[in-house]
């Protein structure tokens, strides 16, 4: 483990994780040592990001305590109407907390970090009107990397919740995604899901879909936990597990960029305005309770 004033370095064998807790608790890279030098399993964090607090120039954020988009920032729970302020340059309320908020050092090994924030309810127009904390451990391993995610509701009454990682894995020519999904919501111009379908045969990742081409940044719905990343020119293969209540799975590949998002997530998006949808996803957190789920990323060759 090597630590900076920014920048935490964990080591396991070949693997070597960096991660950003002052800048949304972020990972900053993930990479492996191999015969023919380092690969980086996730994208590298920008210099920007290094030098800044931007979490989307990072290598993966923690989405506490909902993910995606809330429309308009606005929604209905258990008969209270909620008003939050949209982020700068969106109508809507992105990704909760956890990726605009400092991370402090909980516990820290030479292959693991624990990293943790509480949020704490105010009269302040436009804020979470609930009080809760998060924590959020990684650690290397012989097989690679687990991220683990805890939602502790510190209010006195029940929260809506959802968690949710943001990984950006390096995307070679032939990149292949394998993902059991059931269907697909489309968007209307601001990324809100307009209308589920079945999946199209462009995006049937069921059976292997190649990421050359394909432009995304959907939610598919009916997903079993499991997906596979493989890069055959490198004779890679990296497999996201996550255990917890996921169903949803967003997939973001944005034209001409040399990355993909998986996102792992236990709504679907808008899920606070989808009462109506029964695989919403939304959790009633009680006063006390915790929620909590883990993501297991295995490295292995094709």
């Amino acid at each position: 483990m090597i630590r900076t004033a920014t920048i935490i370095a964990l080591r396991h064998g070949p693997m070597t994780l960096t991660a950003a807790p002052h800048c949304g608790g972020s990972l900053a890279s993930w990479s492996l040592s191999t015969a023919d030098g380092p690969v980086e399993l996730f994208r590298h964090a920008s210099d920007r990001a290094l030098a800044g607090d931007f979490a989307p120039d990072m290598a993966c954020f923690p989405l506490v305590p909902f993910s995606n988009r809330i429309g308009g920032g606005r929604f209905t729970f258990q008969g209270r109407d909620i008003v939050l302020t949209p982020d700068p340059g969106s109508p809507h309320r992105i990704h909760g907390h956890g990726w605009a908020t400092p991370w402090t050092v909980e516990a820290i090994a030479d292959d693991a970090l624990r990293m943790g924030f509480a949020h704490r309810a105010t009269e302040r127009s436009g804020d979470w009107p609930w009080s809760y904390r998060a924590a959020q451990t990684v650690a290397l391993d012989g097989d690679g990397l687990t991220v683990r995610l805890d939602l502790t509701n510190d209010s006195d009454s029940d929260m809506p919740s959802g968690l949710g990682l943001h990984p950006y894995f390096v995307k070679p020519p032939g990149s292949r995604v394998t993902a059991d999904v059931r269907a697909v919501w489309d968007n209307d111009d601001t990324i809100l899901p307009r209308q589920r379908r079945p999946l199209p045969p462009a995006w049937h990742f069921r059976h292997g879909v190649v990421m050359d081409d394909v432009a995304l940044d959907n939610g598919f719905t009916g997903w079993n936990g499991t997906a596979i990343l493989d890069r055959p020119r490198e004779r890679l293969r990296l497999t996201m597990l996550a255990d917890g209540p996921f169903s949803h799975l967003i997939v973001y590949a944005p034209p001409g960029e040399p990355y993909l998002c998986l996102e792992p997530v236990t709504h679907m998006t808008d899920a606070l305005n989808r009462t109506d949808e029964p695989d919403a996803g939304v959790i009633a957190l009680p006063p006390g309770e915790r929620l909590s789920v883990t993501v297991r990323f295995l490295v292995s060759r094709l």
